[in-house]
């Protein structure tokens, strides 16, 4: 697949080129970043643009003149001239008839390429509503003009940003043929093109849709007008039975004003300046005029020709970028949704079909198996409790064959049967290196009974009792080691021990936990009373501390005392008295 066939191609049609249409359009393609997402082609002039470009100084951009839809350079900007442009002269923010017949022209090709299919989608620079008008161009518009190039009476003038989508039911219509316009008819046909707008072209499978009053303060109760009553609430309870979530209708400064646009995926007004007024202040920069309904993908720049910024180069090309974008984004949703479609027509078909039989050769249910005719019936397969023991099986080779076995009926019951004991046939002898004339290798083998197991196995307590265990070799040998590194002598044993060397004690004997356990009766473990410790202070030149009687808290009062007294010396400058250690001073 080429280039040119993976990426879509998006007309661009010049508009009123003293208009800022062509600054807009030059601004948002300049450097050809968008020819990474699709192939653009302005309808309009060489000339024009050239002009512009020299203007605004792009002078180091070049555009690619093409001669046709269909011979298009997918990495440059491409440039269809639908006019003769050899006497136009460029004329920013003047009016002029000729301006308008050049943005005719322009859109009449862009038309034509879009109906043979070389273009995907259609974007349109703002037009002069005024000097546009000729015998071929009697529309207030772009919309009503593409509604009958492709013959469609069901479209809708929707506003949709990132943030906001307002559709209007009357359009390009003065106000004061609006009450006219508005009835059950076309508020219903309204909802049903931005519901359907919202699910295949943005992608909301369950949409969310407000519906405006026509009257202020929706109409209060008929004291202001009866067209919410009459018109508006019979239709969206219609659409409420229907499953689909639209609420209103809603007077149009509180739902604004209190935000509650921001809960809604869509909102329908009643006419131009109720829905485009709100919208144009909240989403200006990037609103794009979207036209719904119709069988092509078209977008527009939500705002007009500006005259009087047109050549100053001060116009914004945010709304024609979004544009762009726009259209992008609904072709391929337009795509998806067809395959979805698509795909969804195919299930229901494959399951309306009907099935067909098998006609595989191996299928049971048209013929059986080779190995299912050999197999006996259930009837004639012998019970699992007739069936011989594995011992008593004769080899492969001897079994009898299917036709000389005997029938069921001939076989005995299950009453008369010998118990499962009786029938055990005898054990084998067990194969030893005893001699034959041996009477332990004939012997056969005996299974053993329950007391027996119990007897060869030791106790629990036996087996859990870690004081049975022997003592290690290097345990016995640690007195030795001790004599040899001039430690303390091995403890005397006493007169009721047995020798080591005996035969009652075995010498890898462990001792016991509790005799291991209890260090105190172990002389080896005690240790030499300290001395007293009036001794020691006498040794180290200390004062001994005087002999009190009593309860520590009396000697902890008498402590208090003795260093009230020594605080008070202290502060007296006196030196203090040389008193005898025996003596107790006076409180």
């Amino acid at each position: 697949m080429s280039e040119q066939a993976q990426k879509p191609v998006i007309g661009i049609t010049l508009g009123d080129y003293n208009g800022i249409g062509p600054e807009v359009i030059l601004k948002a393609l300049h450097g050809n970043q968008l020819n990474k997402h699709f192939t653009p082609v302005v309808y309009g002039s060489m000339r024009v643009l050239n002009r512009y470009k020299h203007l605004y100084d792009m002078k180091d951009w070049q555009l690619h003149p093409a001669p046709a839809a269909d011979q298009l350079n997918t990495k440059m900007v491409n440039v269809i001239t639908c006019f003769d442009d050899s006497q136009t002269n460029v004329e920013p923010g003047n009016v002029v008839p000729e301006a308008g017949q050049a943005a005719y022209q322009s859109l009449a090709k862009a038309v034509e390429d879009l109906k043979a299919g070389h273009l995907a989608a259609l974007v349109t620079a703002p037009i002069n509503k005024y000097n546009i008008q000729s015998e071929e161009f009697k529309f207030p518009g772009h919309t009503e003009y593409l509604a009958e190039a492709f013959s469609s009476s069901e479209y809708l003038m929707f506003m949709v940003s990132e943030r906001l989508k307002v559709g209007v039911v009357t359009g390009h219509v003065p106000l004061g043929r609006v009450r006219s316009n508005i009835n059950q008819d076309a508020v219903s046909r309204k909802l049903t093109q931005i519901i359907k707008s919202l699910k295949e072209d943005f992608g909301i499978q369950k949409p969310r849709v407000a519906v405006l009053s026509l009257n202020p303060h929706a109409g209060e109760d008929g004291l202001l007008g009866n067209e919410e009553k009459e018109v508006i609430t019979p239709v969206i309870d219609q659409f409420r039975k229907k499953n689909h979530l639209v609420y209103g209708p809603f007077p149009a400064d509180g739902f604004f004003g209190a935000n509650s646009w921001k809960k809604f995926d869509a909102i329908l007004a009643m006419y131009h300046d109720q829905g485009l007024m709100p919208f144009k202040m909240l989403a200006f920069e990037d609103g794009v005029n979207f036209t719904a309904g119709l069988p092509i993908v078209r977008t527009s720049p939500d705002h007009g020709t500006a005259y009087d910024i047109a050549g100053k180069n001060v116009a914004d090309p945010s709304s024609m970028l979004h544009a762009l974008y726009s259209a992008l984004d609904i072709v391929r949703h337009r795509t998806e949704w067809e395959s979805l479609e698509a795909q969804g027509l195919e299930h229901q078909n494959s399951a309306a079909m009907t099935e067909l039989p098998v006609t595989d050769e191996r299928d049971p249910r048209t013929e059986t198996s080779t190995r299912s005719q050999e197999r006996p019936n259930k009837e004639e397969r012998p019970n699992r409790e007739d069936r011989p023991n594995r011992d008593e099986r004769q080899p492969r080779e001897e079994r009898a064959t299917r036709e000389d076995r005997p029938n069921r009926e001939d076989r005995s019951n299950r009453e008369n049967r010998q118990p499962r004991e009786d029938r055990r046939p005898a054990a084998s002898p067990v194969a030893t290196d005893l001699p034959a004339s041996d009477p332990v290798a004939e012997q056969p083998l005996q299974p053993k009974t329950e007391e027996q197991r119990t007897n060869e196995r030791p106790r629990r307590e036996d087996r859990q009792n870690r004081n049975n265990r022997p003592q290690r070799e290097e345990r016995q040998q640690r007195p030795d080691r001790r004599e040899n590194q001039n430690q303390r002598p091995p403890q005397e044993v006493s007169a009721d021990a047995t020798p080591s060397g005996s035969e009652e004690q075995r010498p890898n004997e462990r001792p016991r936990r509790e005799d291991r356990q209890n260090r105190n009766n172990n002389p080896r473990f005690q240790r030499d009373e300290r001395q007293p410790r009036p001794d020691r202070r006498e040794n180290q030149n200390q004062r001994p501390k005087p002999d009190q009687e009593g309860t520590p808290s009396e000697n902890r009062e008498a402590q208090v005392k003795l260093l009230a007294i020594s605080q008070s010396l202290l502060i007296a400058k006196t030196p203090p008295t040389n008193a005898k250690p025996d003596e107790t001073p006076e409180a």
